[in-house]
């Protein structure tokens, strides 16, 4: 049996997270050895510091915050290195991918954001689970009940950069850096007919 590098991509509420319990869920039912991930990690040096300047709202230029997003996987790379070596099962929730996606939106250039990321191990499969913007905000408004509160014009602004950030994933999907396999999935469907598309493809992988 090999190991497998697998990374989820997807804007907020696109179901990246039910996605990735129900394959581990399956995987560990075939008695393979899985283990989940996540960026930022907050289990590194630099994963800690993001997570505490985020907390306190420092104002961060989008070059420093996509190098420190950076760093945070390159701390990581030893402890994947060594899942992939005993052949087990490797699932991230969010990868570089993400830091091009997002900063490429705020005017970082796609070239440079991909030159940075990489040395860094890359996945064996990226699935993009893909959701309309406005998809995503009304998801977020039920779980968090706020949305009636959101104002038009925030609406808005909220929707162009959701959409921004859903092109670029998309154009990374359809060109991927780095030679890797995407799939596009529609984060729309039943959460059982997502499941089936992504462990069929997993199945085929593996055998």
């Amino acid at each position: 049996m090999k190991g497998l590098f697998v990374v989820f991509e997807g804007l907020t509420t696109s179901g990246k997270k039910t996605q990735i319990k129900l394959l581990t869920d399956k995987l560990r039912e075939q008695e393979r050895d899985v283990v989940n991930i996540s960026f930022p990690s907050y289990g590194t040096q630099v994963g800690d510091l993001i997570k505490d300047w985020l907390a306190k709202r420092y104002v961060i230029d989008p070059k420093s915050m996509a190098l420190l997003y950076a760093a945070d996987r390159a701390q990581y790379q030893n402890r994947i290195e060594e899942w992939l070596k005993k052949n087990w099962i490797v699932i991230s929730d969010r990868y570089c991918y993400s830091n091009i996606a997002y900063q490429s939106t705020m005017g970082l250039g796609r070239k440079w954001l991909i030159e940075i990321e990489r040395p860094i191990i890359k996945p064996d499969i990226v699935f993009f689970i893909d959701i309309p913007e406005r998809v995503a905000e009304q998801r977020k408004a039920k779980q968090t009940g706020l949305g009636k509160f959101l104002g038009i014009e925030e609406k808005k602004k909220q929707e162009t950069i959701g959409e921004r950030i859903r092109r670029e994933f998309l154009n990374l999907a359809r060109n991927p850096p780095y030679k890797r396999k995407w799939f596009i999935i529609d984060g729309t469907k039943e959460v059982t007919y997502i499941q089936d598309q992504i462990w069929n493809i997993i199945k085929n992988e593996l055998s």
